[in-house]
């Protein structure tokens, strides 16, 4: 009978001399596993498959690391292993060995096995030079959590640490010589039947992404306790190295999100016919609204979608966030597939979410402190007035200044005939109605929230290697319309009855859906609120388009919730690296700690303004919300 298969001597030679060149190593192992250290650590991730039983999906949870071995087949890795540890530990004065596998769920206690929770077992014959490596591994493994129940974990003192009716990777002696410690991760398999051959894909990505986080705290602790590296945050420990499967799935996303314009295919092209109709009738009934053809293949587009292989991408962080685009643009193109039918609005509420009472609270609260008056949507008290081609010439100013720091930008400014408001950004490129007039003194403000937060976040998502960082990942409106509005306080611009269009439109939303009618809403602005008829038409046009469109909630929700990040600290550089949800925060951050996302070209103009900073601090400083300014006079 054959033994295990040898990896032969020329095959560890041509690691150990990347590894000491610094350079990346991705190899296939003779009985399918695989070797991956994108650069030099001083650690590596191992896991074993089983000989006499089905382990699906366990070998993934070492995927996502930036340094893993993953044994297949039957294949001898402890020349491999050797080899390794000792170029590592040379270079770091230490290294750390943690193997994964799994265990019975008997192997824990009764009540972890009847809650099907997740359990974890750390296992290390060395306990007191790796005290504080376990202690950390063992309090981030508590926080992983699945199906609300928190995972249970042991620590155990094992004379030999490896899976059951396996020899330890390496002998005590040769840890020793090498300056090498070895840790085991036992995993009770919540991801799989009890056969071991059933995967459950959504417990595994909910226990991986647990893992992975434990995994990159204990690998940080270790470096900064027993080598001769200081790194000063945990996700450096993480993957630099992306592989070729992740620029396929990004390109794949972006070709689909490009293919398709949602704002616009949801814009009636026939607004002033139909408020001039609405007008004539006395303002009563439903205005019919025309849209344009949709030039694209709606069920094509979703087979093409769901093809993009994102289950093959190794890195936990990535996977996530490309998972969740591909949710959001199926929702998009189902709502595509509805428009204009009452189908829409209920694919409109997952994706934009309804009015929470607490933020119908607050925008109720705006309309009654906040004086009315009978004036176009975008006007104030001012009657001094710019129209569209006067308000392009500084819009192409704007950018041109941007320019001056990154000719690289190529936004373009177009005076179109079928915008439903005054302005709007699309694709990068500024959209300026042909009909619209602008008040003089809010002109630096618009400015500055379309070009200065929407087309500057575009610009820099367009630098970074991965297109879903300018087509927007999932969620994006709530905080760019959040951070485009705070541009208008920050540059002094934002005026009373913008608030009310703000505020009303939660309202209208809220009426949405609830049931009421168009005409219901629309005497609701106009009779209750004291809108203009044409603002009040406008501001429920935009609401019920397509058939029930709540993302215009997403704007004082973003103010709101952008004034919560601030007065909790958060920092204002993470949210221009381009178009990214809040929950994408600590994502944007750990790729940026890891090197794979580069420093932004632009950053705004209006945040370098000394009253913008001024009144920056004034809300982290006081703790302002909104409503806050309104009632002490800051607007």
């Amino acid at each position: 009978m054959n033994g295990p298969a040898e990896i032969g001597q020329d095959f560890i030679e041509s690691v150990t001399a990347d590894l000491q060149a610094n350079r990346a190593v991705r190899k296939k192992l003779p009985g399918g596993g695989r070797i991956h250290i994108d650069r030099q650590l001083p650690f590596l991730c191992v896991y074993r498959k089983p000989k006499e039983k089905a382990d699906v999906g366990t070998e993934r949870l070492v995927y996502g690391e930036a340094s893993y071995l993953t044994v297949l087949g039957g294949e001898n890795v402890t020349s491999l292993l050797e080899a390794v540890a000792e170029t590592m530990s040379k270079i770091f004065g230490h290294f750390l060995i943690v193997e994964l596998w799994t265990l019975p769920y008997e192997a824990f206690c009764d009540e972890t096995k009847t809650k099907r929770s997740p359990a974890f077992r750390i296992c290390s014959d060395q306990p007191e030079e790796l005290l504080s490596t376990v202690e950390t591994l063992r309090n981030w493994l508590k926080r992983v959590t699945l199906h609300r129940l928190r995972a249970h974990v042991q620590i155990a003192r094992c004379e030999s640490v490896a899976p059951a009716a396996l020899p330890p990777l390496l002998e005590k002696d040769v840890l020793q010589r090498c300056n090498t410690y070895l840790l085991g991760l036992g995993v009770a398999p919540a991801y799989q039947d009890e056969t071991g051959e059933t995967l459950y894909p959504i417990e595994l990505e909910g226990i991986r992404k647990g893992v992975a986080k434990a995994l990159k705290n204990a690998f940080y602790r270790f470096s900064v306790a027993l080598t001769g590296s200081c790194p000063t945050h945990y996700a450096m420990m993480g993957r630099r190295l992306v592989t070729k499967v992740v620029w396929d799935v990004d390109n794949a996303l972006a070709e689909i999100d490009d293919a398709f314009d949602f704002l616009l295919q949801v814009t009636p092209v026939n607004t002033e016919e139909a408020w001039e109709s609405f007008k004539a009738k006395g303002y009563t009934g439903t205005p019919h609204f025309l849209y344009r053809p949709r030039p694209f293949d709606i069920p094509q587009m979703k087979r093409a979608l769901y093809d993009i292989p994102i289950g093959k991408i190794e890195d936990p962080t990535l996977m996530e966030l490309f998972c969740q685009k591909r949710e959001e643009l199926d929702r998009k193109l189902t709502m595509l597939s509805d428009r204009d039918t009452p189908n829409f609005l209920y694919g409109s509420i997952p994706a934009y979410g309804k009015v929470e009472s607490a933020l119908l609270e607050t925008a109720e609260t705006m309309l009654e402190h906040l004086p009315h008056e009978q004036r176009n949507l975008e006007a104030d008290a001012e009657t001094d007035t710019v129209d569209a081609e006067t308000f392009a010439e500084y819009a192409n100013d704007e950018i041109a200044y941007y320019k001056t720091f990154y000719p690289s930008m190529r936004s373009s400014v177009q005076i179109r005939e079928d915008i439903v408001s005054g302005a709007m950004v699309s694709g990068g490129d500024f959209f300026i109605s042909k009909w619209a007039h602008f008040p003089k003194k809010r002109v630096e403000a618009l400015l500055h929230h379309e070009i200065g937060t929407h087309i500057l976040t575009y610009t820099n998502g367009l630098a970074q290697p991965f297109k879903q960082l300018h087509t927007g990942l999932s969620g994006y409106d709530e905080m760019q319309e959040g951070i485009a509005v705070l541009s208008e306080y920050l540059s002094g611009g934002i005026s009373k009855a913008r608030l009310r269009i703000l505020a009303a439109r939660v309202v209208a939303v809220h009426m949405l859906c609830e049931g009421s009618s168009f005409e219901e809403t629309f005497r609701q602005l106009h009779e209750r609120y004291r809108f203009g008829e044409k603002s009040a038409f406008t501001i429920t046009t935009r609401v019920f388009r397509g058939g029930g469109l709540t993302k215009d909630a997403v704007y004082l929700r973003g103010l709101v919730g952008l004034f919560d990040y601030l007065h909790d600290g958060g920092a204002l550089e993470p949210l221009f690296v381009g178009k990214i949800a809040a929950e994408h925060i600590p994502l944007i951050e750990e790729l940026q700690w890891r090197e794979i996302l580069k420093k932004p070209p632009l950053w705004p103009r209006w945040l370098d303004e000394k009253s913008a900073k001024a009144r920056l601090e004034e809300i982290r400083n006081k703790r302002l919300s909104i409503l806050d300014l309104i009632e002490k006079g800051y607007i």
